[in-house]
Formats: structure tokens, sequence, C-alpha cells
């Protein structure tokens, strides 16, 4: 009990300063964009239908995340409360964190005991560094969730295959595991892999029934399967294997036979057309991520582009390392197969699993991933690693003398305490967006992404020069890096600075993926240009390929409205009005546009109704003076 309150306490005071956070990175396309959130907006039904950020899973853009219990979450636990305040939502994790925590120490005192290294091993994993994505960031909840059900599904298998379980209850048991990894896997994909674990488990507990049966098969004896014990085995592994194909084929279906589509650009290792290439730039990326777990300091939200660069020769330095890696990998396996006895096999075997098997799904061997490396995939597999790091201290602890193993107790402590304290460090990057984006250039200073987001945040805040300043850096590390130019255009667009504007958005739209988007915009640019009929082609083709996108209707109309063709230019803005009825501009626009044409009441009409949207808004309040006067002005006439 004392080791459960130690581990909970521990898990939650390092997080406690992230509860001051706000919505960062992907935050607000899953929490603040996300309808699903939302009862007035989306039922459940639809929720159960769509992926995790919102949008029906049939989509051609969809990124195909499934994750109908991580949505539901946020809409009871957090959305039902508090709405989008992000106290309440912070607040979730830290204390799913804590459960997790808490139900580790539970399965480490299984495999190690009740003693100390359970206690260490879960209290590393509950300070650890990389960790603070997955619970500082709200969107992390997907990996919390998934970890409860995935150590639920391992510890009730556990149970399902200890000796002194009868066979009334082995059954019931297995049965719960399977639906504990359904739900995993429902809560983020990952949480499939709780099956994998679940068969090394019970291939190392049966391990010296199994070799024994082996050896008499290939003596070729008879009397195999007349062990009930055997037969329960192989019984075990024929359902488990069934029911992760069956859940693995449900889970596809749900793409409809889609595909997330994936820029081949930020992820370049996945892409590469020569298989070495391929080969080496993985390996390095897999030690790229041991090296996270051992020493999480180079945290960055995001690690795509040139981040990593590729390795493209074998006698690169890098390669050196991925080879011990792997040699460690072929250690613990030594370790395994040559254990003294069945507890030692048991502890390195299912430390190893669950190091290795979780992992799996993002390493990008069977599936392509959407990401290069990424701090949250880290979260189950690290389980793993806190357990062979508490193995590791514990078989070092049996061969010191007493006078070191207080020294060993004292590193372990500070191994601690340095964790908790880049742990909370770490979650103050995950205040806002700005905080993220200006520790990923101070970390990772190749990442265009980073210079570019981190500029975005810039100007939003007002500090202009300095956003440019991480424009053109962008630019200079990435000169076809189009998603910068966009910005950056809109950037000059809000300066004045028409034509250099114009030139960089014409520069985003050579990539397809910006095309639709940035058309409303070059539009734009070259109506206040004056060049009218390529701005109305622009604006009409925007249309076509974004027909609900209210602003090229709201701009094309005061384009007609300059060409004084005030039919059509009504017919504009209406249509803008009628797709986003709070849209302040249009109704400013067209109150102008009508007092313009002597419609003075009218015209009133729609500049209050701006005013009402936004009572600041100084062009609304300035025309309605206006029209004021002049009705004075009108009334006045009429009484002389």
């Amino acid at each position: 009990m004392i080791h459960a309150l130690l581990t909970l306490a521990g898990s939650l005071l390092v997080y406690v300063n992230s509860l001051n956070g706000g919505f960062a990175f992907d935050d607000h396309r899953a929490i603040l964009e996300n309808p699903d959130l939302r009862p007035e907006e989306r039922s459940l039904w639809q929720l159960l239908n769509n992926d995790f950020w919102g949008g029906s899973m049939t989509r051609e853009v969809s990124h195909k995340s499934y994750r109908p219990l991580t949505v539901l979450s946020y809409r009871y636990l957090n959305y039902a409360i508090s709405e989008l305040h992000p106290f309440s939502y912070h607040l979730v994790n830290v204390l799913l964190h804590g459960v997790a925590c808490v139900l580790f120490l539970f399965l480490c005192r299984i495999i190690l005991g009740r003693g100390t290294w359970s206690l260490f091993s879960a209290l590393l994993f509950a300070v650890h560094g990389v960790h603070t994505e997955a619970v500082a960031n709200v969107v992390g909840r997907a990996e919390l969730l998934c970890c409860i059900f995935f150590l639920l599904a391992i510890v009730s298998y556990h149970f399902a295959i200890n000796k002194g379980s009868s066979h009334l209850t082995r059954w019931p048991l297995v049965t719960l595991s399977i639906l504990l990894s359904a739900l995993a896997m429902f809560s983020k994909e990952q949480g499939i892999t709780s099956i994998g674990v679940c068969l090394v488990l019970d291939v190392l507990v049966c391990w010296d029934l199994v070799w024994s049966k082996l050896h008499l098969w290939l003596r070729g004896k008879d009397g195999i399967t007349d062990d009930v014990s055997f037969r329960h085995h192989i019984h075990r592994i024929g359902t488990l294997l069934f029911a992760g194909a069956a859940l693995t084929y449900f889970r596809l279906s749900l793409n409809y036979g889609t595909q997330p589509i994936f820029k081949p650009r930020e992820m370049r290792a996945a892409f590469h057309e020569d298989i070495l290439v391929r080969m080496f730039s993985f390996s390095n990326i897999y030690t790229f991520n041991a090296w996270l777990l051992l020493n999480p300091y180079y945290l960055c939200c995001d690690w795509s582009l040139g981040s990593i660069p590729l390795v493209y020769q074998w006698n690169d330095i890098r390669n050196v390392a991925s080879l011990s890696l792997y040699l460690t990998f072929v250690l613990l396996a030594g370790l395994v197969l040559k254990a003294r006895n069945s507890e030692e096999r048991l502890q390195v075997g299912i430390s190893f699993g669950m190091l290795i098997v979780p992992f799996i799904p993002s390493a990008g061997i069977i599936f392509r991933v959407g990401f290069v490396v990424a701090e949250r995939v880290l979260y189950l597999p690290s389980l793993g690693f806190c357990l062979i790091v508490a193995i590791g201290f514990q078989r070092l602890h049996s061969i010191l003398p007493k006078i070191l193993q207080k020294v060993l107790y004292a590193c372990m402590m500070f191994i601690l305490l340095i964790m908790a304290a880049r742990t909370m460090r770490r979650n103050q990057d995950w205040y806002s967006d700005i905080t993220l984006y200006k520790s990923g250039i101070l970390l990772n200073p190749r990442n265009v992404k980073m210079h570019n987001n981190y500029g975005l945040e810039l100007k939003s805040s007002g500090r202009v020069r300095e956003a440019e300043q991480h424009y053109m850096k962008a630019i200079e590390l990435e000169e076809n890096y189009h998603d910068v130019y966009f910005n950056y255009g809109n950037l000059l667009s809000d300066e004045g600075k028409i034509h250099e504007a114009a030139v960089k958005f014409e520069k985003a739209m050579e990539s397809p993926q910006l095309y639709a988007k940035t058309l409303n915009n070059l539009a734009t640019m070259y109506y206040r240009m004056g060049q009218f009929h390529k701005a109305e082609d622009l604006f009409k083709e925007s249309m076509v390929l974004i027909p609900d996108q209210a602003s090229t209707y709201n701009n094309l109309a005061s384009l007609y409205g300059q060409l004084q063709r005030f039919d059509e230019a009504q017919e504009m803005f209406h249509k803008a009005i009628a797709m986003s009825p709070t849209y302040t501009e249009a109704y400013f626009n067209l109150g102008t546009l009508l007092y313009q044409m002597g419609k003075v009441e009218e015209a009133e009409k729609y500049l209050r109704h701006a005013l009402q949207l936004n009572p600041h808004h100084s062009g609304a309040i300035n025309n309605l003076k206006v029209v004021e006067y002049h009705k004075k002005k009108t009334k006045k006439r009429k009484r002389t």
C-alpha cells in the first residue's frame, strides 16, 4: 500500500505544473475544432463512425486514426463538465497517468516481487521525461487510456495462466484479456499489441513445458498432446492468434480499403527508393528512440523533414550506434534463452517483450506511420524499458558489497530526481504553441516546420519582424517547403506588400496540397493590384475547388462592387452570409455596397448587424455614422 501511494504521489507531483497549460499542437484539431465533442453538433452514432479528428473515416484525407474511447472521454469527462476550459483536460490526463503508474507497479510486483525493485521501476515510469508529450499534451490521452487497458489485459492474462487458477476461471480471464485489448485498441491503435505481449507471457510461463514437448516431437515420440496443461497452452495461443487477427481485420475494415495520405517530403526515410538507405535510416531512427529512453533531453514535438538526416552509406558512424542497439537486443534474447531458472527467464523475457512488441506498429515496418519520431508512442515501450533498468540494478545489487550497494541506491535516487526535474521543466514547454515551438527550435534548429510554426505564432502575437526572420530561416533550410510561403505571403499581405505577397502565394501554389487553399489569397492580391480579370478567374476556380469557403464569395463580391456589377455583388455577399452567418466582414461589405447603391435603410440594417457581431469594428462604426448623417440630412431637406 505504501509503495502504491509513493508511486501515485510521484506520478502526480511531477505533472502538477502541467495543469496550468493550455491547448497546444494537435489539441487544436482534436479538441478545439472537433465537433464530436459537442453533443449539440454530433450524435453518439456519428462520433463512433468518425476518426480521431472528427471527420468521417471514409474521407480521402482522413488520417484513419480511430480512437472512439479517447474522444468519448473528452466529450463526457471534460466538455460536458467544463466545455473547452483546458484545466479539466489536463487534470484528467494527470489522473490517468497516476492510474497507469499504480497498475504498472502491480505488474512489476508480479514480475519482480514486492521489494525495492518494483517500486523503482514504477517510479521511473512515473517520472520519465519522455512521457511529457503523452501527459502534458491533451491529445496524449490516447496513450494514457491505451496503457491502462494494456496493463489490465496483461494482468488479467497473467491470472488466467497462473498455476493456482482453476480451469473454470481461466477462460473467462482469457476472454476478459481479449476484451481489454480491444478497449486498448479503441483508445489507440497501438493497444492491439497487448495480445502480442500476452502471447510472449504465455510462452515464457510455459517455457519448460513447451521445450519438453518439442524434444519429444523431435525424437518422434508420441504423447505430445496427452498433457492437459500443454493442450490448454496450445488452445490459449490459438485463441489469442485468432482474436488478434479478428481485431486487426475489423480495425483495417474501418479504413474502407483506403490508406492515410502521407507526405513523402516529410517522411523521407519511409519513401526513399533505395532499400539500403531505408534500412540504415530506420535503424538510426530506432537508435534515436532508444536514446530518448536513456536520456530524454532532446525532446521535440516534431522530427520530420530534415531533422534526422538520412543515412546513405554503410560506413556512416551512426550505423555503429544502430549495430550496438541490435547487439543489445541479441544479448537480451540470449539472456532469455540461457536463463538459469524460470523466474529469471520471465523477468528478462517479459521486459524485452514489453519493450519491443508495443513499438512494432510505430516502427514503419508493417505499416507506414505519419511521423519520423514521436515521443508519445514510447509511452508503452517505456514499460519494458523501466523493467529492464530495474532488473539491471537488481542484478548489480546482488554482486556488489554492502558499502557499494548504498552507492547504488544513491544513484537510483539521483536518476529519479533528474528525471523528475526534466519532466517538470518540459511540462512548461507544453503550456502553449509559442513556448512549444520555441523549445523545438532551440533543441532542433534544423526543423523547418518548427521555424514555420513559430513564425506563425509570433505573427499572431504581433511580433511581425521576428516572425519574418523565422520564415526566412525556414526557406533557407528548405527552399521548397511550400507551407512557409503561404504563411509568409499572409504576413506580407497584412503589411500591404501586395506584389511580394503575390510572389509568395504563387510559390505556395506549386504544392498540390496548397493549390486550392492559396487560390483565394492570390486572387485577392491580384484584385488589390487592379488585375480584376485574373482575380475573377482565380476566385471562380477557388469556388469550384472549395465551394464552402465564405471568404471567397465575399472577396469576389467586393471585386464585383468595384466593377459596379452590383447585382452580382449582392448575390455573392448573400451566399457568403448564408455559408457563415457570423461573418462580420460580409455584413459590413454588403452594408457599404448597399449605401453606395443608395439603399440607405438596408445598408443600415447590415452595418448594425456587423456591429452586433463585432462592437469594435471601426469600419462599421464609421460607415454607420455616415449613414445616420445621410438620413438626418435627408430629413432636413424634406422639412424644407
